[in-house]
């Protein structure tokens, strides 16, 4: 019988991730093409992404190599986004006109 693993291990099915000098490869040639926020983008705001983000999550069967599941995110939108998706509510975001901006 094998040992439970530990909360931080990863699943002996994890997929393999992209890691090292290909990871910052992709990652430079992604941001040279796509340097804002398309979270942001969609609001009309403008602000530079700093964040490589997958569209569809690893955990839930999104792919590491296919390119159509990036985009670039801020890290506001980043952590909003990763909070969401484990389940937690996102704070309020508010427009350059002060209201509340209804997503």
């Amino acid at each position: 019988m094998s040992k439970p693993r530990k909360p931080w291990q990863k699943r002996a099915d994890s997929p393999r991730r992209l890691a090292g000098r290909k990871l910052q490869e992709r990652r430079e040639r992604w941001f040279r093409h796509h340097p804002l926020c398309a979270a942001c983008d969609d609001l009309g705001i403008t602000r530079i992404g700093t964040q490589l983000d997958h569209i569809v999550p690893l955990s839930k069967g999104g792919s590491d190599t296919d390119e159509a599941n990036y985009q670039t995110l801020c890290v506001t939108c980043h952590d909003e986004k990763s909070l969401r998706e484990r389940g937690f509510r996102p704070r309020v975001r508010i427009g350059l006109d002060g209201w509340p901006i209804d997503e």
